[in-house]
Order: structure tokens, then sequence, then C-alpha cells
């Protein structure tokens, strides 16, 4: 249980560092067209797509470790007014719905870049490919799933 926690934790951590780079895309995006527009005259094409697809990078895979660090917005204000058995039972319930959404949100995800691959879909401005960005938010979920697994097998051996 200890080693799924560590790697699940160092997974996230590791897609972190995915939306870090995503960040620093959309600050290097937006310098070079800011820039590029007041200095030269000459704006960086497609930069609302690259600020967009960028956005998505940065988002998306830090998701899992805002999980572990407590960031995400929960119902625990509402939850925490149930009686004890309730909650005991609503957690592992909560869970498994959860791990149930994403795993249906990554399974949809990877159909959609699939078909996006296929199509071969670029971006009007920038001729960017979509499908790469619809992959990292479909592989972006995978730690989410593991983050809710834990915390159903955590909230399955709470004690009452």
């Amino acid at each position: 249980m200890e080693k799924f926690e560590k790697y699940t934790k160092g997974l996230s951590r590791g897609f972190e560092w995915v939306g870090v780079i995503g960040l620093l895309a959309m600050f290097a995006a937006n310098l070079v067209d800011v820039i590029g527009a007041k200095v030269f005259k000459w704006p960086l094409p497609g930069a609302i797509e690259i600020l967009s697809f960028s956005l998505v990078v940065a988002i998306a895979p830090a998701i899992a470790y805002g999980l572990f660090l407590g960031t995400h917005l929960r119902i625990d204000f509402i939850v925490d007014k149930f009686p004890k058995t309730l909650r005991f039972i609503l957690g592992p319930f909560v869970s498994i719905m959860c791990t149930i959404l994403f795993i249906l949100i990554s399974w949809k995800g990877f159909e959609y870049a699939h078909s996006l691959q296929i199509s071969g879909e670029k971006g009007g401005s920038s001729h960017i490919p979509f499908f790469p960005f619809a992959y990292i938010l479909s592989l972006s979920c995978i730690p989410v799933i593991l983050f809710f697994v834990l915390e159903t097998i955590k909230s399955l051996k709470a004690k009452r």
C-alpha cells in the first residue's frame, strides 16, 4: 500500500513538471508575441492557438499532484456535518464515483485523440496538430485515477 502511494505521488509529481513546461511555453509564446508585435510589428502567427495548447499542457498534468496537496476544492464542509456512519459510507462511494468518472474521461479522451490523429486536424493559423494535446489530457487522467483508487482503499481501511 505504501509503495503504491509513493509510486502514485511520484508519477503525479512527474506529470506536474510537464505542467511546468506548459506554463513556460505559455510565457515564451506570449513574450515572443508581445515583443514581436510591439518592436518588430510582426506578432507571433497563431499565438492564441499556441497559448491555448500550452494551457492544456499546463493544467491537465498538474491535477493529480494538486489532489495530493489538497489544493482542489472539495465538499468536505458539507460532509463533515454528516453523522460518522454516513461519512464512512460516503467516503468510498465518492472515491469510486470519481475513479469511474476519470476512467471514462481518459477512455473517451483517447478515442477522441485517435480520431483527431486519423483526421489530421490542425490549428487554423498555427498548423499545429490537435491530437497530441488530446493525448496529453487523456494521459493526465491516469495519475488522477490512481489517486482516487488510493483514496478508495484508504477510506475502506479507515476505522469508524
